[in-house]
């Protein structure tokens, strides 16, 4: 009977690939495994392919629908990513899920456990993040967080920049510190954490948080939302806004232009993300390296595959404030 990788693979209850990794002596497998497969190949006298090692590293790429239609951020992260594939030859699959369903359709091309790793890049729901972890794949997330799955992350460090920007705020004479977040904030963690940023460094400051001026379900797509709160006021605003990104400061921003506000002379704007601008105002903003995120959440995730005993390792990418024309000191 000739024996393959898929029958030594089975015999002991792992993946082709795995087997195929300890049999060149690659790195990723455990040396208790890896002494188990060599052991069984000898017992079977199998003789490995010559163009076995030439098979690269197969990469499964999870990320959620929404980002389809960013033509900012996640084409920058995507960039990094596949930068750095072509660079170490990295065969990459991508699957697509919905961020706001529990669908296990969307997981189902990884139950073959066709490949080396995972690499998560942004909000997936909490059940289908939890049940890829389960496939004990090595795993990577980035722009992505959960209490609740051990793996690596790759993160910005949100809740530092809202509180460089509450600092930069502060120091050009600002008391008066509202806060504009998103929506979808509670599924995703980048959002969460830099409303986090913003109360913790308001109360060290010692600085009121007045709950008319956190404005949380404000829409990408409906400026409504901002009209009826600013209706609200009755004359009476901060003299500064940091919004949780830089989109919802530009709808924000666009809401109060056609309400006759100046910007800055009247309110200072701060954003996130430093988006390229296509809008008049120039935002003062935190700047994220997008393709670094993207870079090194992939070289993560190798590293993690070479060396799968390591801790696992939360990683925070800095922030840098970017001063533009959006402030005003007073």
């Amino acid at each position: 009977m000739k024996i393959t990788l898929d029958r030594i693979a089975k015999d002991l209850g792992t993946t082709k690939n795995t087997v195929s990794r300890a049999l060149r002596g690659k790195p990723g497998v455990s040396d208790e495994l890896r002494d188990k497969i060599v052991a069984l190949a000898s017992k079977y006298e199998y003789k490995k392919k010559k163009s076995v090692d030439q098979t690269p590293l197969k990469i499964t790429m999870v990320c959620n629908n929404a980002m389809q239609t960013d033509i900012f951020f996640w084409p920058t992260v995507m960039s990094g990513i596949f930068e750095y594939s072509a660079q170490h030859q990295i065969s990459i699959n991508s699957v697509i899920v919905d961020m706001l369903k529990d669908d296990i359709k969307g997981i189902m091309p990884l139950q073959e456990k066709n490949c080396d790793g995972i690499l998560i890049v942004g909000t997936i729901p909490e059940p289908q993040f939890a049940r890829i972890a389960e496939l004990s794949l090595p795993m990577v997330a980035a722009d992505h967080y959960s209490d609740f799955v051990e793996c690596d992350y790759v993160n910005a460090a949100n809740e530092n920049g809202i509180i460089k920007a509450v600092d930069f705020l502060f120091k050009k004479g600002h008391r008066k510190i509202g806060f504009v977040n998103n929506e979808t904030a509670p599924y995703i963690h980048s959002l969460t954490k830099r409303y986090q940023g913003y109360v913790r460094r308001m109360n060290e400051l010692r600085l009121t948080i007045d709950p008319r001026f956190v404005l949380q379900n404000s829409s990408y797509a409906d400026p409504k939302y901002f009209a009826q709160q600013l209706n609200k006021l009755n004359g009476d605003a901060p003299t500064a806004w940091i919004c949780a990104n830089d989109l919802t400061a530009y709808n924000f921003s666009s809401v109060l232009v056609e309400r006759g506000v100046r910007i800055p002379q009247d309110v200072s704007i701060v954003g996130f993300d430093n988006i390229p601008s296509v809008f008049p105002i120039q935002l003062t903003t935190l700047d994220i390296p997008p393709r670094k995120m993207g870079q090194h959440a992939l070289a993560r995730l190798v590293r993690r595959i070479n060396h799968p005993e390591e801790p696992f390792e939360s990683i925070e990418l800095l922030t840098r404030l970017v001063d533009k024309n959006s402030v005003q000191e007073i």
